[in-house]
């Protein structure tokens, strides 16, 4: 086989080829739950500003909306995590735990150091980070072998969106600004 060669990039490119067998996740349940579901938008019951600290702390700017999607759907996200435990023993704590290393794996693939947090750079890469953990989220779950026929891809893609909005609010993507301070 003959070497490949990139001229001139400026981001990573990742090419894979692993074949895996499709197994289960948590997140995917929960996406599924979160696609069958049929609640209106609803108003967020959290303090505003607390949730605004968290995001200019952070710095985040293109992926600032994501705050609001949880904010307009916060009663279909905290429905669906209950019934993701009713469905899976400790169903949110794995999904935290997954969601965290898809943070750690960003962190690691943006160079930005951890213990302690680089919050300078991770400030500059924030909405890189996010944008990262969604791929890597959506890629899971594509690969999971959860969803079946009936959910289309804009399903997929708003419980990623949601999920990762969830994960952001509760800290467990970017830094929590009590902690940091």
């Amino acid at each position: 086989m003959g070497d490949v060669v990139f001229d001139n990039n400026r981001a990573p490119v990742e090419i894979n080829t692993d074949k895996k067998v499709r197994r289960s996740t948590v997140l995917g349940k929960l996406i599924e739950i979160i696609a069958s579901e049929n609640e209106e938008r609803q108003d967020l019951k959290r303090d505003p500003a607390e949730v605004l600290n968290k995001i200019e702390h952070n710095q985040l700017i293109t992926y600032k909306w994501l705050v609001d999607s949880y904010i307009e759907n916060s009663i279909l996200v905290d429905s669906s995590m209950r019934q993701l435990n009713k469905d899976i023993n400790g169903g949110t704590t794995k999904l935290k735990r997954q969601m965290n290393i898809f943070y750690r794996e960003s962190l690691a693939k943006f160079q930005i150091a951890t213990r302690p947090v680089d919050l300078g750079k991770l400030r500059e890469l924030a909405d890189f980070v996010v944008e990262d953990i969604m791929k890597r989220a959506k890629s899971f779950v594509n690969n999971s072998s959860d969803l079946g026929d009936g959910y289309f891809d804009e399903d997929i893609s708003w419980g990623i969106e949601l999920v990762t909005s969830y994960s952001i609010i509760e800290c467990i993507v970017l830094e929590n600004p009590n902690v940091n301070n």
